[in-house]
């Protein structure tokens, strides 16, 4: 919902000041609400359509309201109005939800400020999703713009053109026509493409048109015949297009000229990446698009495989040009070496490769995964002597419900991730459950240690930041979260530690005494997902009578990725409950910013990724100043994690970060004793 946007109230009277009370609730919700007062029978429109309403609250036992009249109304006129009703005794009133009524609220939920928060967020609901579809029928009415000007084109262009469903003509313009000696469609409508296709390239054509993802890369040259009689070298081109919701063939068909092999040779050299020798990003995206029509259309699945190495940056600095080309070129026949021969393989702006099979299920994508995780071992004589490289495997299959190559892009990100988190768990299988146990006994016996990490200021701000961890005490070391946190969220016990941290966090604010301390506390993917931890930190708060000013609740960009819907709401009852917001891992996915958007965020905590050579890479340098200013213009701190190098601070301080972090500053300790600048009292001695 836009939260600039105005909306359209229609609202009766109804009884002691009931409409005024609502709009005044609305408007403290920060919902802009233009309202009008109507007698509830009719929609007070002069002429149907003439007016914009964007909701209706009726309430419905107001003396005098037919509410089934006017729900009749905006039903058979199809106007789409949301209607919510208020009413004293819902259960009387369940027959208008057949009628069309968004929700029932019963007065006496209007009462306490539970009810009036759910209200608010059921406006809000019905608003976003009525914007929602107003958006999609002005995206249909583009489609058939687009759709009407793409047909008139067709139609009137000097190239043959036609589309094919099984084999058969489904429409061709004039020019197609003239081609092959046709004189109206109806003629043409009977006759399969391959009939006007010589018997000598019949198969080429045939195999050309059945590459899943190659078409629209080459084109093919075959001998075409004529109705009379006249045979004719012909070029083709294909592309894969959608002809009333299912998948057809576009066909363009030219005199053929010049030498083919050099154009297609031309055409092969344009689609593919300098350095490896594999299709490049725009390319490779185009085939992941054709993978999405195939699944859409046709049902057959693929898979997407991709695979990363952050060793990659660190040896172009070392080996140089030349012999990165080499090094990349060797990875790639590597990698075709273990891919199916119909294989799609590509390579991405950031370094990624990307392997595309078709006709691939779940169990196929496993075996080639299984297959792939051997190339380390297989790649190391390629690596010079004294250097090491680690690959990260995901995946993410193409089905239906696909909804763009860059989600699928995302969704094979985020795959990696869980499955490196799955390796370092299946490596330590036999002690996890130990492990887990302890961190168990040592919640219930308040033996877990919190220490504090200080986040430094590089510029003006009177405040104390500390960022919480975690460590749980045995007898000989300490076990750290990154032991036992993706145990704990899998058999759900994230929730209950972070209770356990924001209860002692409290304390220890207390404790100090220091309104300008603040302590960042970082939330497990349980929490994300938990319908009561909101409930229980407002009474925790009240308990320990504590405001939430001093606690900033941090949650990470993958976890949020993981179930975006549920994080949303989450982070929005975050804010409303007066605690500031912070994004961890910031710059790990493709698009971090369009999260932004979707998220009121206060600091930003960045990915090390964007830290990783910024004394050396001047492009890394300019991409890390272009994020920070990015995120300062939209009002939010930036803090860079894990400093371990002070030579770095003078580079952050110019690329305008705010906080830094780190154990070259301060490792995590038990107490919140951190400072730049000690306070000396000086004192002059009297003369004599």
């Amino acid at each position: 919902m836009n939260p600039n946007a105005v909306h359209n109230l229609l609202i009766n009277p109804g009884s002691q000041g009931q409409a005024e009370n609502l709009i005044s609730l609305l408007r403290r919700a920060g919902i802009a609400i233009r309202s009008r007062e109507f007698d509830g029978l009719h929609l007070p429109d002069d002429v149907p359509g003439g007016q914009s309403h964007d909701m209706v609250v009726l309430i419905a036992d107001a003396v005098g309201q037919e509410c089934e009249a006017l729900l009749r109304q905006i039903h058979s006129s199809r106007r789409d109005i949301p209607c919510l009703l208020i009413c004293r005794t819902p259960a009387r009133w369940l027959p208008m939800l057949n009628l069309g009524a968004a929700a029932l609220i019963s007065e006496s939920q209007l009462e306490s400020a539970a009810g009036q928060v759910q209200f608010v967020y059921l406006v809000k609901r019905e608003l976003e999703q009525l914007h929602q579809r107003r958006e999609a029928r002005r995206a249909a009415s583009n489609v058939r713009e687009l759709h009407q000007r793409l047909q008139l084109f067709m139609d009137n262009t000097q190239d043959a053109i036609a589309c094919l469903q099984d084999g058969f003509h489904q429409y061709a313009n004039a020019a197609w026509l003239r081609f092959f000696g046709f004189r109206t469609l109806g003629e043409i409508h009977a006759t399969t493409f391959l009939d006007l296709v010589a018997d000598e390239d019949v198969e080429r054509v045939r195999s050309f048109l059945r590459g899943p993802f190659q078409a629209g890369h080459q084109r093919c040259e075959f001998t075409a015949l004529c109705r009379d009689g006249r045979e004719i070298l012909a070029a083709l081109d294909s592309a894969v297009v959608s002809i009333n919701g299912e998948q057809s063939l576009q066909l363009i068909v030219q005199p053929a000229h010049g030498n083919a092999a050099q154009s297609n040779a031309v055409r092969e050299a344009i689609s593919r990446d300098l350095q490896s020798g594999l299709l490049n990003e725009e390319h490779l995206l185009r085939a992941v698009n054709q993978a999405i029509s195939c699944a859409v259309y046709q049902g057959r699945s693929s898979a997407l495989i991709m695979l990363s190495s952050a060793q990659l940056a660190e040896f172009a600095v070392i080996l140089g040009k030349t012999d990165m080309h080499l090094l990349l070129r060797d990875l790639a026949s590597v990698l075709a070496s273990r891919c199916p021969s119909q294989s799609v393989l590509g390579r991405l702006d950031s370094g990624d490769f990307v392997v595309l099979t078709g006709d691939a299920d779940t169990e196929s994508c496993q075996a080639l995964i299984s297959k792939l995780e051997g190339l380390q071992t297989t790649v190391m004589p390629l690596i010079p002597n004294g250097l090491s490289m680690q690959i990260s495997i995901g995946a993410a299959m193409i089905t239906d419900e696909a909804p763009d190559a860059e989600t699928l892009l995302i969704r094979a990100r985020q795959h990696q991730a869980v499955r490196r988190h799955q390796q370092h768990s299946t490596h330590g299988m036999t002690q996890s459950s130990a492990v887990l146990e302890l961190v168990r006994q040592a919640m219930q016996d308040e033996n877990v240690l919190l220490v504090y990490q200080p986040t430094v200021c590089l510029k003006a701000d009177v405040r104390e930041y500390y960022e919480v961890r975690v460590r749980v005490p045995i007898a000989d070391r300490l076990i750290y979260p990154e032991e036992f946190l993706e145990a704990a969220n899998q058999h759900g016990i994230g929730e209950r530690l972070d209770r356990y941290v924001i209860r002692h966090a409290l304390k220890a604010i207390l404790a100090h005494n220091n309104e300008q301390l603040r302590l960042t506390i970082n939330l497990t993917a349980n929490s994300l997902l938990s319908q009561t931890l909101m409930m229980w930190l407002t009474q925790e708060l009240q308990r320990q009578q504590q405001t939430p000013r001093q606690l900033i609740l941090q949650i990470s960009e993958i976890d949020f990725l993981s179930a975006p819907e549920q994080a949303r709401a989450f982070c929005e009852q975050v804010r409303n409950l007066g605690f500031e917001l912070s994004l961890t891992h910031f710059g790990c996915s493709l698009d971090p910013f369009r999260m932004i958007g979707q998220l009121e965020v206060d600091f930003v905590k960045l990915d090390r990724s964007l830290l990783q050579n910024i004394a050396l890479d001047s492009r890394q340098r300019e991409r890390l100043n272009e994020v920070v200013s990015a995120l300062h213009a939209q009002g939010i701190r930036v803090i860079a994690p894990m400093v371990e190098d002070v030579e770095l601070l003078p580079l952050l301080w110019q690329a305008n970060v705010n906080f830094v972090q780190g154990n070259c500053l301060q490792q995590p300790s038990d107490r919140m004793d951190f400072g730049l600048f000690n306070e000396e009292e000086i004192s002059q001695l009297p003369a004599g």
